[in-house]
């Protein structure tokens, strides 16, 4: 499983850029998505999720994890 960098709708409504992959500096293991909102926020700008929370899928009424197939993914690439 990868995710190219680009553009992504997280099901919510809001775009992110993917810059890419890395890993958990604690656990080589454990891949991470790197990715910018194309927003304003406070704080820090840069954020990370787990390819595999990053993926998943999730039931548009409630925000859970579903199996995937189900409900929609939690983000899709746009561009």
């Amino acid at each position: 499983m990868t995710v190219e960098p680009g553009t992504y709708q997280h099901w919510k409504g809001p775009q992110y850029l993917v810059l890419g992959l890395g890993h958990d500096a604690n656990d080589e293991a454990r891949t991470a998505v790197v990715y910018l909102p194309l927003y304003p926020v406070d704080g820090p700008p840069f954020a990370v999720r787990t390819l595999e929370d990053f993926t998943a899928w999730v039931d548009p009424a409630t925000g859970a994890t579903t199996p995937e197939g189900e409900g929609v993914p939690r983000f899709r690439r746009v561009s």
